[in-house]
């Protein structure tokens, strides 16, 4: 139920009482949320400033404007300019400086508008820029514009080129609102694939066998899936190149006219002859794309990898734009020197793609492929990746060996669809028990407990640890393990839920219990963000036109929905370690939670006098004893100067300093960082505040 709440004498101030889950608790609670909540974390999560911060985007945006007005004027013609989807409206006062007659510019969010006719009228263009509040399908000529736009400048583009609509805003702007024969910018955009083997990546998409003595399979039906219908969007930059081989060249599968010289059709199929260049497995195909600034195609923006950009050692940074990994439908082995078929489909906003020798038989041809099996949409990418990971599930087994008693043990696993399970089945143990809460993970266990012949040594139970009976669980339990794992959990350190719901069990539990893992422990590093920092960063001045409305939006907007620490993978944004790391918090699961004090615990986090630093990195690690740990974060020793090498299946915490940029010269060197951290057993809450202690020397 929602109940509106009114505090104080403004009656316009109104909260909701909305129920919400406590991510350590794993309970359901009540709580109070400012209505305009979710609006101001639109706000504060867009991706304008990132965009922003992308000067090349900005300067190639800037060039290609500058050349289709001065064709127009050459052509003698009076400049009108259509920009849809404005943001800020940079696009359109580059058009207006540049000598644009008259300039249209929609966009649909509100308080993006409002700024925008800020922004505008700070930097003088209120003469020239008119702002409509709406989307383009909605423009009309006559009450919204005078007449058709010769020129369209837009970007309505992602990660896949067309999932944001761009066929259908193309294809509205020239039947509706542009002249014939104008000019668009881009005027095209072309998209690359390169089909690559990598045992990393294809844990990303499949859960593999276990070899060796645990003899674990995988159900055939999630062998056999044709994954995830959605792209697996990610900095493909930061894969090192010794985790995959590349089969193929780069080779181009579409390109989209964007000028209306030919229609942009909403389904294509192309099939393609590649020659493979080495022997492998075609585990996974790399896409990324182009756009074309300029009708002559001289002015070229890339979104490639640096093996495959045209200026690898002059690339920009974006995060708004990144690249994608697809999983071909079909499993294929190559040969070196080997032709094969790559079929690239797509339709109004989404793009796959399948490998054939000789005819493709089924597949994907026809239609994008779905999950049938319920792991690819019960599991994450990085869920799947861990499942798979042998360093995980070397520890693991050497973990649950030292405990379990053969025909003995009777062992509870809680953890969102875990192997943990089978494992300690295979290991011996009497009976396991497994709390199973989202239907899907209870789906797939339930797979992987029949076709590993289990059935009768594994108990899953299908609901939460509130509604579980004393008879479901008839046996006293020696063994509580867990990764531990949640669905729910979004930082590292929500796994402390483990042990709230292994407490809660404790009729269950026998006197002499081993309770795996033991403590939690979360650490704190100070360290320099080659780029993420961007994300939170001021703009100000963006080619010359001045922001600073947007950033007071943005951080007005930022101030009340941001938590201070945000979760990242930080193997694809890299940092360097500014100062040592830090343990900031433990928590020890094997004391009873409901009379465990409150713990808070001040920590200096130095920073190296030679090292500049823009933010803090934390993550856990969970120790099970004996030297066995499993951690969240770095899996190198870190080096003070040195980039940080981070776990790939993993999440970690992210705490930026506002307004960190880097012509500011506002990084911190030679200071201390005072990190409290505060957590509450009673009412699960754990609280950060990093304070900086700035230094002159």
């Amino acid at each position: 139920m929602i109940f509106p709440i009114c505090f104080g004498r403004n009656i316009r101030t109104m909260s909701t009482f909305v129920s919400r889950i406590n991510r350590i608790t794993g309970k359901m609670e009540w709580d109070f949320r400012d209505d305009e909540y979710d609006f101001k974390q639109e706000i504060a999560r867009s991706s304008y400033a990132d965009m922003l911060h992308d000067t090349e985007r900005n300067r190639l945006y800037y060039e290609g404007l500058k050349v289709a007005i001065e064709l127009k004027r050459k052509a003698g013609q009076a400049v009108h300019v259509l920009d849809i989807g404005t943001g800020t409206g940079l696009l359109s006062m580059m058009a207006a400086r540049l000598g644009a007659d008259t300039v249209h510019a929609c966009e649909a969010f509100t308080p993006m508008a409002e700024c925008a006719k800020k922004i505008i009228a700070e930097n003088g263009f209120t003469d020239k820029i008119t702002v409509i509040p709406k989307r383009s399908t909605e423009l009309k000529i006559g009450p919204d514009m005078p007449c058709r736009a010769n020129i369209l400048v837009t970007e309505v583009f992602d990660t896949e080129l067309i999932g944001e609509g761009a066929i259908s805003t193309f294809t509205h702007a020239h039947n509706e609102l542009l002249e014939e024969g104008c000019i668009v910018v881009p005027s095209r955009g072309t998209v690359f694939i390169q089909l690559v083997s990598s045992e990393l990546v294809r844990r990303w998409n499949q859960i593999t066998d276990f070899s060796g003595p645990l003899d674990l399979r995988t159900p055939p039906g999630i062998l056999r899936c044709g994954g995830a219908p959605s792209l697996h969007d990610l900095q493909l930059d930061q894969l090192p190149e010794d985790k995959f081989t590349k089969l193929s060249e780069p080779f181009k599968v579409f390109s989209f006219d964007f000028t209306g010289q030919s229609p942009l059709l909403a389904d294509r199929t192309t099939k393609s002859s590649v020659e493979m260049i080495v022997s492998g497995s075609v585990d996974a195909v790399f896409m990324w794309w182009d756009l074309e600034m300029d009708p002559e195609g001289e002015i070229t923006l890339s979104c490639a990898p640096h093996w495959a950009h045209p200026t690898p050692h002059n690339m920009q940074w974006r995060d708004h734009w990144m690249q994608a990994i697809y999983y071909p439908y079909s499993q294929l082995t190559v040969e070196k020197g080997e032709t094969i078929n790559v079929i690239s489909k797509h339709d109004e906003y989404s793009l796959w793609f399948d490998v054939a020798k000789g005819h493709l038989q089924g597949g994907c041809l026809d239609d994008r492929p779905i999950c049938t099996c319920g792991a690819h949409i019960a599991y994450s990418r990085s869920r799947m990746g861990m499942l798979s990971d042998p360093a995980r599930r070397d520890t693991y087994t050497r973990i649950l060996k030292q405990h379990i008693k053969a025909g003995e043990s009777t062992v509870l696993c809680i953890s969102d669809g875990s192997l943990l399970p089978l494992m300690a089945a295979r290991l011996g143990a009497k009976h396991v028990y497994v709390i199973e809460s989202n239907f899907l993970c209870t789906r797939v266990m339930g797979e992987f407990v029949t076709v590993n012949g289990l059935k009768d040594r594994v108990t899953i139970l299908d609901r939460s640890v509130q509604d579980i009976q004393a008879a479901d669980i008839p046996d006293k339990i020696d063994i509580v393990v867990g990764e531990p794992v949640f669905q729910t959990a979004v930082l590292p350190w929500d796994a402390i839920s483990f042990w709230y719901i292994a407490q809660a069990l404790g009729s269950c539990l026998s006197p002499g219990l081993v309770c795996l893992p033991r403590t939690l422990t979360v650490y704190a590093l100070p360290v320099e963000y080659e780029h993420l920092w961007k994300i939170r960063a001021n703009v100000g001045v963006s080619e010359g036109f001045d922001i600073s409305q947007f950033d007071k939006l943005i951080q007005s907007n930022s101030e009340s929905v941001d938590e201070v620490v945000e979760p990242q993978p930080l193997w694809e944004y890299p940092c360097r370690a500014s100062g040592p790391v830090m343990p900031v918090l433990t928590v020890d699961g094997t004391q009873p939670l409901d009379s465990m004090p409150l713990l808070e615990n001040v920590v200096q986090l130095h920073v190296d006098s030679n090292q500049p630093c823009n933010g803090i990195a934390l993550w856990a690690e969970f120790n099970f004893g004996d030297d066995h740990v499993i951690s969240t974060g770095p899996t190198q020793p870190i080096k003070i100067g040195c980039k940080v090498i981070w776990d790939y299946y993993s999440k970690q915490g992210v705490h930026l300093f506002y307004n960190n940029t880097k012509s500011s010269g506002q990084l911190l060197t030679n200071s201390a960082i005072e990190a409290t951290v505060k957590f509450d057993p009673a009412h699960g809450e754990l609280c950060f505040k990093f304070t900086p202690h700035w230094s002159n020397s």
